[in-house]
C-alpha cells in the first residue's frame, strides 16, 4: 500500500511539474500584460531557475528518488517563502510568480512526511537562505544610461504611455490605439507622453533609436510610424545595432544621432513617480489625482471615453 501511495503521489506531483512548466511558458510569452518583476541567481533569470527545477522534480518522479524529491521540494517550499516574502515587501505581484509557489505548496504537502520532518525543515531553511544570501532582484525598470521620452499634443488632459517593443501586449495594443490617440491629439484634448520602458533587457537601443527619429523628423504621425517600425523590428527578434539601423533604413525612417543623456533624470522620475511595474500601463491626469490603467483593454476604455467630450 506504502508503494503505491507514493506512486499515486508521485504522479500526481509529476502533473504539478508538468503544470508549473506551462505556467512559465506562459509568463514568458505573456499575452494580457508584461510584469516588471526582475530576479536572478548568479547572472540566471529565475524564470529559466524554475524551469530548470520544475524539470528535475519531473525527473526524480519518473526515477522513483522518493528522498531526494521530498528534500528538493523542501529546498523549493523555503525558496517560495522568500520570493513570496519579496514581493509581499515591494507591493508588485505577479500571478505566474504567485501560481507556481502554489504548485510547489500542493507538490510539497502531497510528499510531505512526518518521519522526515527535521530533514525537510533542513532543506526548507537551506532554500530561503541560498536566496536571501544570491538572489538578486528589482521592482523598478530602468535604463541606466539610455532612454527616450517625446510628448505631443497640447490638450489639458495628460496622458503618459508605458510601453515596450518587445511585450506582446503592448504590440497588439499599438494598432488598436492610433486612431483614438490621432484623434484626441488633434482635437486638443490630450497631450501624450510616449515612455519606452524597460521591461526587457534589449528595449533601450530601441528607446534610443526612437529619440534619435524624432531628432532627425520630429512630428506627431511620423512618430506613430516610427513606433510601428519599431515594433515590426522587436518581433523580428532583432537585437544589434546594425541590424536595428539596416532595418530602419530600408523602412524609409531617417534618424540622427545626439546624445540622449539630458533626458535621462526625466524619464527615471515619471517611471518612480507612476509606479510603473508592467507594460502596458497609461496614466492619465487632468488636474486631479492621476488614474493608472493596465493592460490594453483598459487603456482604450479609458481613452475612448475622453472622445465625446469638449
Amino acid at each position: 500500500m506504502k508503494k503505491i501511495r507514493f506512486f499515486e503521489a508521485r504522479s500526481i506531483t509529476a502533473a504539478l511539474a508538468a503544470a508549473g512548466i506551462a505556467v512559465i511558458a506562459a509568463y514568458i510569452y505573456c499575452d494580457t500584460s508584461c510584469t516588471y518583476l526582475n530576479g536572478s541567481i548568479f547572472g540566471l533569470d529565475i524564470k529559466y531557475l524554475g524551469l530548470m527545477y520544475m524539470g528535475l522534480i519531473l525527473l526524480l518522479c519518473l526515477a522513483g528518488r522518493e528522498k531526494s524529491l521530498t528534500l528538493l521540494l523542501s529546498f523549493g517550499m523555503g525558496s517560495e517563502v522568500f520570493l513570496v516574502g519579496y514581493q509581499v515587501t515591494s507591493s508588485v505581484y505577479c500571478p505566474y510568480c504567485l501560481a507556481f509557489a502554489a504548485i510547489i505548496l500542493l507538490m510539497f504537502v502531497l510528499n510531505f512526511k512526518r518521519g522526515k520532518g527535521l530533514p525537510m525543515a533542513v532543506s526548507s531553511v537551506a532554500g530561503f537562505v541560498f536566496f536571501v544570501l544570491f538572489f538578486f532582484g528589482s521592482v523598478t525598470p530602468a535604463y541606466g544610461e539610455e532612454n527616450a521620452i517625446s510628448s505631443f499634443g497640447s490638450g489639458r488632459v495628460t496622458v503618459r504611455l508605458y510601453t515596450d517593443y518587445f511585450c506582446g501586449p503592448c504590440n497588439s495594443l499599438e494598432g488598436k490605439l492610433e486612431g483614438v490617440i490621432v484623434e484626441l491629439v488633434q482635437k486638443k484634448i490630450i497631450r501624450i507622453t510616449f515612455i519606452d520602458t524597460p521591461i526587457h533587457k534589449e528595449t533601450p537601443l530601441y528607446a534610443k533609436y526612437f529619440l534619435y527619429v524624432l531628432n532627425e523628423k520630429r512630428d506627431f504621425k511620423h512618430a506613430l510610424l516610427a513606433r510601428a517600425v519599431l515594433f515590426e523590428a522587436a518581433a523580428a527578434n532583432i537585437i544589434h545595432t546594425g541590424e536595428l539601423e539596416s532595418f530602419l533604413t530600408k523602412r524609409g525612417i531617417g534618424y540622427r544621432i545626439f546624445d540622449v543623456k539630458p533626458v535621462f533624470d526625466r524619464f527615471e522620475r515619471h517611471i518612480r513617480e507612476d509606479g510603473i511595474t508592467s507594460t502596458p500601463t497609461c496614466v492619465i491626469s487632468t488636474g486631479n489625482e492621476p488614474q493608472k490603467f493596465k493592460g490594453a483593454e483598459k487603456i482604450l476604455e479609458a481613452l475612448n471615453g475622453y472622445r465625446n467630450k469638449k
